[in-house]
């Protein structure tokens, strides 16, 4: 399991470098692939128990909230999402559709394209593709420390009746890992904020964004396996090795992009 996920990132990895190197509108477009594919999960888990949400403004809403988050920044985003509450609202109005569906396909579009869009509007600000790709490396360190120090020496549960591999010995060092990492990264002399601020406060800086990605990490991934325990599937897909689903091993990254936009605004 363990080599399966490495495997995994080592393939999205370069696929997510190489998209934020050749620019801001390839890495939006890797983002609105994402996002499709994630809502597309989302979506058809809910169709095994047999709700209906709106897959055509769900998706569509989606692909144009990532397109809004890098054409118009926030405003962008807040503009489609407030359209897509409106047409899906008209939509169960005229239709036979209920308001549950309505409900749910919106919280697809909020759950996955808003959060994800964070990423786009995170690689618009300044240095935003360090920040991009520091919040990728810290998440996938959080859960691939949490991984392997609670398979190895986990005793006491996180949350059974969420998640019954989560423990807290996991969560710990998924907690600690990422912050001793961007610690470290945040004072080489290739980025900017040693030379900025000093040492000190860069390390403190980097320090302090690993123990937010830590802490916020774990819950994503607990959220979606909320989800899935409450729609009775084991994975969201089969299209990830090691993981199943793209919502699999995207769902602290949908959480930990929002933190890190947020945070990135604040220290830059």
């Amino acid at each position: 399991m363990l080599r399966e996920r490495i495997i995994s990132a080592l393939i999205i990895g370069p696929v997510i470098i190489a998209s934020l190197l050749l620019g801001r509108y390839f890495f939006a477009f890797l983002v609105a692939v994402i996002v499709v594919i994630g809502m597309d999960e989302f979506y058809s888990m809910l169709m095994l128990r047999e709700l209906k949400p709106n897959i055509v403004i769900g998706i569509l809403g989606g692909v144009v909230v990532v397109v809004g988050a890098l054409t118009g920044g926030i405003p962008g985003v807040v503009f489609v999402l407030a359209i897509s509450v409106i047409v899906a609202l008209v939509w169960q109005t005229f239709t036979e559709g209920s308001m549950i569906d309505t409900g749910l396909t919106l919280v697809g579009l909020a759950y996955i394209a808003f959060t994800l869009s964070h990423m786009v509007l995170l690689y618009d600000l300044r240095s935003g593709l360090i920040g991009v790709l520091l919040v990728f490396i810290g998440t996938w360190i959080s859960d691939i420390s949490a991984y392997v120090f609670g398979s190895t020496i986990g005793r006491r549960k996180l949350a059974p009746a969420i998640s019954a591999n989560k423990t807290i010995e996991g969560s710990i060092a998924g907690l600690i890992s990422p912050a001793v990492l961007l610690g470290i990264l945040f004072v080489l002399p290739w980025l900017p904020f040693a030379a900025e601020q000093g040492i000190l406060v860069a390390s403190l800086e980097g320090v302090m964004m690993g123990l937010v990605i830590g802490l916020i990490a774990p819950i994503g991934d607990l959220v979606e396996s909320r989800i899935k325990r409450e729609m009775r599937v084991k994975d969201t897909g089969v299209l990830i090795p090691g993981h199943g689903g793209f919502l699999d091993r995207f769902d602290s990254i949908m959480f930990t992009a929002v933190a890190g936009y947020y945070y990135w605004l604040l220290i830059t």
